[in-house]
């Protein structure tokens, strides 16, 4: 964490909070977001988000997506306490209650959860998360139009001719009357279990969906498939059974056909933007190419 960094975090909690930091430590960082974890001079523990100048997805875009899911009384969201411009600097900042540290990842990798409760979990929030209205005004992820080609711009020729069968598929699939509001990156590691009232932003619906979710700079509006695909995907579930597992967990219908062409469109992309671009889990997206574009083949993918 550099010096600037930890600057803008402090008048973030000044200006935002009403508080200085007492102890600070980083989440993660990206691109363009960067999440730190504080607990504040005052004893409150706070979640710190900062959003980079000029990115499509800011501080106020976030909270506004967090107030419709809490208002929504569905699915349990961090409370917001301010967002903002950082002051005198060009970052924007989002402060809200911190839910906890103890994601579904975390729980898995412990031993409390075994995976395919896990997977239960994030089928049934997605289920949840579809029943919400997308907020009217609130800047939203592209859409799939833009994302494909945006995507045909950025992959490898060779990759992104593999994925032409599922892009005819989801072309004929995307009706109007099925679009629902996608969370977009619902994965065990924006997932928090926590079963502490006190950051409650909306009463959930009952004691079956105790979890928290987080981060929305990929929400968008789209077909329930584009958002299972992408949960598939960056869980690591793409067996067939793990498919099969999910779809009846997540309890609305479903097209298959439909939902496999976008697990190919959501591996492609994830690798594109994560792997091809920025280096990052190299090994992990080259995996779940594979296995989304070729999985009968024992020759991977040349990349």
């Amino acid at each position: 964490m550099n010096g600037a960094t930890v600057l803008a975090v402090e008048r973030a909690c000044a200006a935002l909070a009403n508080a200085a930091p007492a102890e600070t430590f980083r989440v993660r960082t990206g691109p363009n977001a960067a999440v730190y974890r504080v607990r504040l001079a005052d004893g409150r523990p706070v979640v710190v988000k900062l959003f980079a100048a000029g990115a499509s997805h800011g501080a106020a875009d976030e909270a506004r997506l967090l107030a419709a899911v809490a208002a929504s009384r569905r699915v349990r969201v961090p409370a917001v306490i301010g967002q903002g411009p950082v002051p005198g600097l060009t970052v924007s900042a989002l402060v809200t209650s911190d839910a906890g540290t103890r994601t579904l990842g975390d729980a898995i990798g412990a031993g409390q959860m075994p995976r395919p409760a896990a997977l239960l979990r994030l089928a049934l929030l997605l289920n949840a998360f579809h029943t919400i209205k997308a907020p009217t005004g609130a800047r939203l992820a592209p859409g799939i139009g833009q994302q494909v080609s945006a995507l045909g711009s950025h992959c490898p020729k060779q990759v992104f001719a593999r994925l032409t069968p599922a892009l005819e598929v989801i072309a004929a699939g995307g009706r109007r009357e099925r679009l629902v509001w996608c969370h977009g990156d619902l994965h065990l590691d924006n997932v928090i279990r926590s079963g502490d009232r006190h950051f409650l932003a909306g009463e959930a619906v009952g004691p079956h969906l105790p979890e928290y979710v987080v981060d929305f700079e990929a929400a968008t509006v789209d077909v329930p498939e584009y958002d299972l695909a992408q949960t598939l995907v960056t869980c690591d579930a793409l067996e067939p059974s793990d498919r099969v597992f999910m779809a009846a967990a997540y309890g609305r219908p479903l097209d298959g056909r439909l939902l496999d062409a976008y697990v190919a469109f959501q591996a492609v992309r994830g690798w594109t933007y994560a792997a091809h671009r920025e280096g990052r889990d190299r090994d992990a997206w080259a995996a779940r190419l594979h296995q989304a574009l070729d999985p009968q083949s024992e020759e991977r993918i040349p990349l």
